[in-house]
């Protein structure tokens, strides 16, 4: 999503969560926005469409920052699974996203609802595949339920810390908890077969709904290429050039990719380009992540 599309994403989510969706119009969104309706429509055909922008938008930087949560870390490491899992419900929660879901799913709006239903399914499949990463590949067939317990419980967990006053009790440990309860689950739902949804039936379901968040990898080599072009010291010129370098090997390295990506965030910490270079090295997680998410659901 470039800048300027991005920009008219941003006025529109605050104008949906001040107003509400069926009180704002899209003549309000391109006075808010500063743009001509030939320049909205040229983004989007509808209200509805500019809503699923708006959460393909909070995905894609949900990805990005588990993308940055795991460099350097041990994928199988459940407190990073924990982080990950707090990472999108935050975002929810900051932008007024969550605000958005409840009047979705209390309207009448069929088209709208199907939007958060397939976005709460690709956050069921991506708990799933972490599970199988983390747990085991045994667990594949039973991945999908394992999500949807683990959310339900996550849901009214939180809901239930938010009115009786647990405010110190923290995302993270919600989920770090759960993941404990939910191994258990796993456990007995292995052992008596007791699992209540066909796979079969679930794989059906999420081929027909799933639509991923992409973006090209010319982006990434040409955003290093100017960060090389930058006053850097030798150590920072040297570690973005064994990065432009390693993105660029076939096959790719992932175990040294991470290593570099690593010590690419630690050494432009404190510097002008930080921000930068963790966007940068977000990215490049996220697609190496990606790719090998999506050779182990195949």
């Amino acid at each position: 999503m470039n800048k300027r599309k991005k920009a008219v994403v941003d006025h529109a989510l605050q104008l949906f969560v001040e107003n509400g969706i069926a009180k704002t119009s899209i003549q309000q969104i391109i006075e808010s926005a500063g743009i001509s309706k030939g320049t909205f429509y040229n983004y989007f055909s509808s209200k509805a469409e500019c809503i699923e922008a708006i959460l393909e938008q909070a995905r894609y930087d949900a990805s990005l920052l588990r993308a940055e949560l795991m460099i350097g870390k041990d994928p199988t490491d459940i407190h990073v699974f924990a982080n990950q899992i707090a990472v999108l419900w935050k975002i929810n929660q900051e932008s007024g996203l969550d605000v958005l879901y409840e009047e979705i799913l209390h309207s009448g709006e069929v088209e709208l609802k199907q939007l958060v239903l397939r976005h709460r399914l690709l956050e069921f499949e991506w708990f799933k595949l972490r599970l199988c990463e983390i747990f085991g590949d045994e667990i594949r067939p039973y991945g999908f339920e394992a999500a949807v317990l683990f959310y339900g419980m996550f849901q009214y967990l939180t809901f239930t810390c938010k009115i009786t006053n647990h405010q110190s009790v923290s995302l993270e440990e919600i989920a770090s908890t759960l993941l404990k309860y939910l191994e258990k689950i796993i456990d007995l739902i292995l052992k008596e077969k007791t699992a209540l949804l066909n796979p079969d039936k679930i794989n059906t379901f999420i081929a027909v709904s799933k639509k991923q968040y992409s973006f090209d990898i010319t982006e990434i080599k040409y955003r290093l290429k100017e960060l090389a072009e930058q006053n850097l010291t030798n150590s920072q010129e040297e570690i973005v050039t064994a990065i432009i370098e390693e993105i660029n090997r076939e096959p790719l390295r992932t175990r040294i990719l991470n290593a570099l990506l690593k010590v690419l965030i630690d050494e432009f910490k404190g510097s002008e380009y930080e921000q930068t270079v963790k966007e940068i090295a977000s990215l490049i997680w996220y697609d190496v992540r990606a790719k090998q998410l999506q050779q182990k659901s195949t």
